[in-house]
């Protein structure tokens, strides 16, 4: 049945009815952000959704190390991340490190909050025989190692009347740096203290080492660097320079010598971009399910822009926040951990219960706050990265799970270079509200097939329409492994399985509209075909189409539109769409076809060479022999090589040299030339075609006989 949606509606002929399909209240909404856009980085601003805070955890709690990580509100964790520069107004990018300026470098420190970035600062090999400290008053000096504050010089971590040998201080700065100077000194040297004047307790001999936090064992343990052995220091103020400068995220200080010694303040310098930076937008909120349509971004870089990165992901839910508040009974060992709230089992715990607890509830037992946990059930993982090609472009399609409420997305940034760094000049992304199906269920069959050999399968779309005022769809495009060999039928049937209206089609040259059905478009990698307007729940659109598969495992994944607004494709999920025929069970239903038998290394199939024999006379016929050939198992493009040899296996040619990937080859021609570009003369010849993947390399050979 046709339902119409506004006042303003186009028509579409179904069936000889006419139905109401779309109207302006449906349009496109976008939400634009940074430059020329209505909010800024944080949140700030008008747009057509409204935001909540991000929310992330904190990499430590430093009132609580051994404890569940706290949960902070913020953009930028760690506060690695510009909102704008001079140089990016309204931009994105990673901080560029304060050089230390003339007279003081307090502003310039990089260890000075480290341990709000996360970092910590350790004597992990302090003796625990000594009396010079007590545990609180080593973990305060410890601290204050690190702090750029007036005043600090009166505290300093002393190693002082016990055998100061092998001990090690560790700094993590909690994030990676360009460092080029390092600096540390007893009391009463660069800050003058009268009060304590400890300046000659300074450390004589010893070992400095950094790691860039990227060098590990497989276990993931640090490889340290030395860059300093120092056995006879006179100078109470260390200061290493490191030319040129290094991306360092920790250090590790040695104690070489038995007798006493302190620091006071030790110093981090640095030059450059941040080589790695984190962003989380706030969670845009769009009201009601809606359908998630595509991000676009402007990129820009500075420096040498090999060196440097953006990644964008993103993920949608269902609810507010992505995380799980748990509660566990106090006192209780291995107590379990609950994500209910304590007034009202039936819901779930919010942030703001968790961070009341402990509670006492009505049965006088006390709950303390447990773990916080990712939620996998309202909300998607955050998607792989999109494309880099899709910068400063028409972006690309936003392919976490929908419809639903809530989008929320990040950006690291990444820099192999302190001068080279990527910014975000502005960043937007569409949606469609409502959306046009609750959901789609995408199913194919078969789903085994012999590999590169032409097979024949039903692809089947079925809308869950259980919310009212849903558009439905009359488009679907569909991605295969190679350009499809034929689109034999479209069709249309009810929720009961009967067939509503259908299309036989003669070729992939017939594209004409007719009832509703048409080949709308056909490339090497995607189909898009039309059908008339689907809108009943658990109705059916189906193709059956010829293909070959060049794979292990090949997902046709797809999504779905409305003719009259493209753009809004709404991704379509793989399950159980219908049944399709004997062996299509409910719990194997999905996308994905397998081939096993491509395991068996074979990167080459269908190597087909014709006309044979052929004759480059050029009279117009059979003037070139055409190879055709399939790659098997080759997700990235790997070296393929084709030559033309003679009986006595001399090279006549390289007829190509090149990167290719899966695919059916259809471009490559002979026309009996050899290298020079001379005629050949007549006889039997070698065409040898080589396929190098990563772990094999496959070669097949066929012959041809060129006559005049």
């Amino acid at each position: 049945m046709c339902r119409p949606h506004g006042p303003r509606a186009s028509f579409f002929m179904v069936s000889g009815g006419l139905c109401l399909l779309f109207c302006d209240a449906f349009a496109l909404e976008t939400v634009a952000i940074g430059q020329g856009g209505t909010l800024d980085w944080q949140g700030r601003g008008a747009a057509a959704v409204s935001t909540l805070d991000a929310e992330y955890r904190a990499p430590r709690d430093p009132d609580n190390p051994g404890g569940t990580p706290k949960l902070l509100v913020g953009n930028a964790p760690g506060g690695l991340i510009e909102f704008s520069s001079p140089d990016f107004p309204r931009g994105l990018l990673p901080k560029r490190v304060v050089e230390c300026p003339q007279g003081s470098c307090e502003e310039a420190n990089i260890a000075d909050g480290a341990l709000a970035r996360g970092g910590t600062i350790a004597l992990p090999t302090y003796s625990s025989f000594s009396l010079q400290y007590k545990k609180p008053d080593l973990k305060e000096d410890l601290a204050e190692l690190i702090t750029s504050e007036s005043g600090g010089e009166e505290t300093a971590v002393e190693l002082k009347n016990f055998d100061a040998f092998g001990q090690l201080l560790l700094l993590d700065l909690g994030a990676r740096f360009g460092v080029n100077r390092l600096r540390f000194y007893p009391r009463n040297t660069v800050h003058r203290s009268p009060a304590t004047p400890f300046q000659e307790d300074f450390l004589r001999s010893y070992e400095l080492f950094v790691n860039d936090g990227l060098d590990l064992t497989r276990e993931g343990v640090q490889i340290w660097k030395q860059v300093l052995l120092e056995r006879n220091n006179k100078t109470p103020v260390v200061d290493v320079v490191l030319d040129p400068p290094q991306y360092v995220q920790s250090i590790r200080l040695k104690s070489l010598t038995q007798f006493n010694w302190e620091i006071d303040e030790f110093e981090v310098y640095g030059t450059g971009f941040l080589p790695t930076a984190f962003y989380l937008s706030n969670i845009f909120d769009a009201g009601g399910a809606a359908t998630w349509v595509r991000l676009r971004w402007e990129e820009e870089p500075r420096g040498d822009p090999g060196l440097s990165q953006v990644q964008i992901r993103t993920r949608t839910g269902t609810d507010e926040s992505p995380f799980v508040f748990t509660r566990r009974l106090r006192g209780k060992p291995n107590a379990e951990e609950i994500p209910f709230s304590v007034d009202d089992p039936t819901e779930e715990m919010t942030r703001a219960e968790f961070e009341s607890l402990p509670k006492i509830d009505a049965q006088g037992r006390e709950w303390e706050p447990a773990s916080v946990q990712d939620d996998l059930v309202n909300w998607s993982p955050f998607s792989t990265p999109f494309p880099a090609s899709a910068a400063n472009g028409p972006g690309s399609p936003i392919l976490s799970p929908g419809p639903r409420r809530y989008l929320q997305f990040q950006v690291l940034f990444q820099s192999a270079d302190p001068e080279a760094v990527r910014a975000l000049r502005s960043l937007s992304f569409d949606f469609l509200i409502p959306p046009l199906a609750d959901e789609l269920v995408g199913e194919i069959f078969p789903r085994q097939v012999e590999p590169s050999q032409s097979s024949s399968f039903v692809y089947v779309v079925r809308p869950v329409m259980n919310t009212s005022g849903l558009r439905g769809f009359d488009t679907v495009e569909l991605s295969t492994p190679t350009k499809v060999e034929g689109i034999d039928r479209l069709e249309v049937l009810d929720s009961q399985g009967r067939l509503l209206a259908g299309r036989d089609f003669s070729g992939l040259q017939d594209t004409a509209l007719a009832e509703g059905f048409q080949i709308a478009a056909v490339a090497k990698d995607r189909l898009r075909v039309r059908f008339p307007l689907v809108q009943e729940n658990g109705a059916q659109a189906r193709i059956l189409f010829r293909t070959s598969i060049l794979t292990y495992s090949t997902n046709f994944s797809s999504t779905a539109s409305l003719s009259t607004e493209p753009l809004a494709a709404q991704a379509v999920t793989s399950g159980d769409a219908a049944s399709l025929g004997e062996g299509d069970t409910p719990d194997f239903s999905g996308t994905t076809v397998l081939s096993p038998q491509v395991q068996r290394g074979d990167l080459l199939a269908r190597v087909e060479l014709g006309p044979n024999p052929f004759t480059p006379n050029g009279d117009g016929i059979n003037d070139e022999a055409a190879l055709h050939y399939s790659l098997l198992s080759l997700s990235l493009a790997r070296p393929v090589e084709i030559t033309i040899h003679d009986l006595a296996g001399r090279l006549v040619r390289v007829l190509y040299a090149g990167a290719e990937a899966n695919g059916r080859y259809e471009d490559k021609t002979w026309d009996g030339r050899d290298g020079q570009g001379q005629r050949v003369a007549p006889g039997i010849y070698l065409v040898r075609i080589e396929a190098r993947g990563d772990a094999t390399t496959d070669t097949q050979t066929r012959t041809v006989s060129l006559v005049y």
